[in-house]
């Protein structure tokens, strides 16, 4: 049987690492915004107050 020599090497580790690497900071970053936006959502809305009906909105 024939020696082996072939496979990925040591550059396609470079890239899947660096590859990982890039998925984990998107992932932290996305995660980072959205917890942002959340907060924000629930400013935007303002308590509704006991005994009055909404008001309609009309354009």
């Amino acid at each position: 049987m024939e020696d082996f020599t072939g496979g990925p090497g040591f550059l396609a580790f470079v890239f899947t690492f660096t590859l990982a690497g890039a998925g984990v900071l998107l992932f932290r970053s996305l995660t980072k915004h959205l917890r942002k936006v959340k907060g924000k959502g629930d400013e935007a809305q303002p308590p509704a107050s006991s005994g009055e009906a909404p008001s309609p909105s009309t354009p």
